[in-house]
């Protein structure tokens, strides 16, 4: 993991359970930065031994939620400048060349990356909607809201600017159709329990109307159609989703009396 002298040096981090089908591929794909920070909550796999054998500095923690143990990983890293990535997201080649250039010109405080999805055992349309998350970042200028349960995107200081990375972080997370819907099972629980502890008032209109708004914005406007098959049922996960986060925000109230 060495650094040429003129580059900024950039720690890179992450927080894995169970990541052993990725995590060799996804640490080869980091060895450019200056370390690899890995905060592991109880892998019961390879995970850590990959870890440790590919060089990253691992270190254990009992899971409190996305936000927190990003938090406390971000904490361990030793130099100004963060990259962030999953235990199942694979930097293609060149990328981090691309990444260290920017953070060297520091013309802005955080860059935004792309992420393409495999789904089926191959990545969506080149012309559909990608997902863009803010991955490289100041830490002194950026923090994670610790009061979200899931879509811990990270929040920038006031006035600082964010600049675009081009190419596609390889996503594994949502391969196949039982892995997506279960973990937008998952995130929809979490989300609608975030709300609920905010006291957010569900909407009859809204679990009404947000299925078939957000399966028009997935396979038209983000032009998952162009995927075929596997375009719709991915948008139809996409609407179910964003369906289920407001039924469960309504069992919440519905049901706070009765426990």
């Amino acid at each position: 993991m060495a650094s040429a002298a003129q580059n900024t040096p950039i720690s890179a981090f992450l927080v894995t359970r169970n990541e052993a089908r990725h995590i060799g591929a996804v640490l080869d794909a980091l060895q450019a930065f200056d370390e690899i920070i890995l905060v592991d909550s109880g892998s019961t796999d390879e995970t850590v031994a990959i870890a440790k054998a590919k060089g990253a500095k691992v270190f254990h923690r009992q899971w409190l939620g996305f936000a927190h143990q990003k938090n406390y990983a971000m904490g361990l890293c030793r130099n100004p400048w963060v990259l962030n990535v999953d235990g199942d997201e694979i930097l293609p080649a060149g990328l981090a060349r691309e990444i260290q250039q920017q953070v060297n010109q520091a013309k802005a405080a955080a860059l935004r990356l792309y992420f393409e999805d495999i789904f089926w055992g191959e990545p969506m349309s080149p012309h559909s909607g990608k997902r863009s998350i803010v991955r490289v970042f100041r830490k002194d200028l950026a923090t994670y809201p610790l009061d979200r349960r899931v879509h811990e995107n990270l929040v920038l200081a006031k006035g600082e600017k964010e600049a675009q990375v081009k190419g596609l972080v390889t996503h594994f997370g949502y391969e196949t159709t039982e892995l997506l819907m279960s973990k937008q099972n998952q995130y929809s629980s979490l989300k609608a329990l975030e709300k609920f502890e905010k006291r957010r008032k569900p909407s009859l209109l809204k679990l009404s109307l947000i299925f078939p708004l957000t399966l028009i914005k997935a396979y038209f406007f983000q032009r998952m159609f162009l995927s075929g098959k596997r375009g719709l049922v991915h948008a139809y996960i996409e609407a179910m989703y964003a369906f289920l986060k407001e039924a469960k925000l309504f069992e919440y109230w519905e049901t706070r009396d009765k426990s």
